[in-house]
């Protein structure tokens, strides 16, 4: 029997965290545990005046499943705290982790869908209805780092939205948290960066279907800012093999993204997304046509794949 992540056909898209937006501003704030001057992973050090802190969210107790049919919490959304009032992030590592700090993977049962993390406090650049989209993944838990020099501005005004949606396979109820492992350093120390959410599925819903065999989805944005491209990683589901994002103004590929796969619990499982950095990789202009394009090759039809491209821009 092919075994593989299923994706519900009515779960709405990862935009409906605006959307959801009033109704979480009236939720209690999650408890967070933050774990302050932690080391990084081994063999790596912070840079001198940054300073790296583990932010838990959670946690959840996600309902037994199984591989046919996994147990799910879907689209949790909740205001929850920012890792400082006021600094500049230069990167930050994901991780679904039980209660003492291991890693939760669908190994042992849970999946990290996705979650995203938005900032009510400002407008999203390519979708301006929606607040702005600043951190994501999926289980892939991709590392985001800027080159040297860059980072995402936190602001004391700031409101952080979560989004997340975790699944376990696992025949037992399991316990997890989202960790999150933020590098900051001090407040207008770096040149700021801006999200770019290019979404195969538009800014109306991210989620769409694809048929057996190879497939691309592409949709276009004209650009509204202008700047120099610094970061970029993708993020599918199962069964996709890589997405781009171009820039057709300048006849340029701003950044590929394949996907990369191993075997957990018996089952295929998207574990990587690859990322491109650079000072710049590019250059956009206002009024450039930016256009992403989401590559899949699938035994069977599958319903609510995803194709984006999170990228960020260094404007002026």
């Amino acid at each position: 029997m092919r075994r593989r992540t299923p994706s519900p056909i009515s779960k709405p898209s990862v935009l409906a965290a605006s959307a959801l937006a009033a109704a979480a501003l009236a939720a209690a704030v999650l408890a967070a545990s933050v774990l302050v001057g932690l080391a990084l992973p081994a063999g790596r050090a912070a840079a001198a005046g940054t300073q790296t802190l583990t932010v838990r969210y959670g946690p959840w107790t996600i309902p037994a499943g199984s591989m046919d049919r996994p147990g799910e919490i879907l689209n949790n959304v909740s205001a929850i705290p920012k890792p400082c009032g006021s600094c500049d992030i230069l990167g930050e590592k994901p991780d679904l982790v039980y209660a003492d700090g291991s890693s939760a993977n669908m190994d042992t049962g849970p999946m990290l869908h996705h979650f995203v993390i938005s900032n009510l406090a400002a407008h999203d650049a390519v979708c301006p209805a929606l607040s702005d989209r600043i951190w994501a993944s999926g289980n892939e838990r991709t590392e985001k780092r800027f080159p040297d020099g860059y980072g995402l501005a936190v602001r004391n005004l700031d409101q952080w939205l979560l989004l997340t949606d975790l699944m376990n396979y696992s025949s037992a109820p399991k316990t997890v948290y989202l960790s999150i492992t933020y590098t900051i350093a001090g407040a207008a120390t770096t040149t700021p960066v801006r999200s770019l959410w290019l979404d195969a599925g538009g800014c109306l819903g991210s989620a769409y279907n694809v048929p057996a065999g190879q497939s691309v989805r592409t949709w276009s944005w004209l650009s509204t800012v202008g700047g120099r491209l610094v970061f970029a990683n993708g993020h599918q589901h199962v069964g996709g093999t890589h997405v781009s994002a171009t820039d057709d103004t300048s006849g340029t590929t701003l950044c590929d993204s394949p996907a990369g796969y191993d075997t957990m619990g018996g089952m295929r499982v998207l574990v990587s997304m690859g990322v491109c950095a650079g000072d710049p990789i590019a250059a956009i202009r206002f009024g450039d046509r930016l256009t992403v394009h989401s590559y899949y090759d699938t035994d069977a039809p599958e319903t609510g794949v995803m194709g984006i491209m999170h990228a960020y821009l260094a404007q002026g």
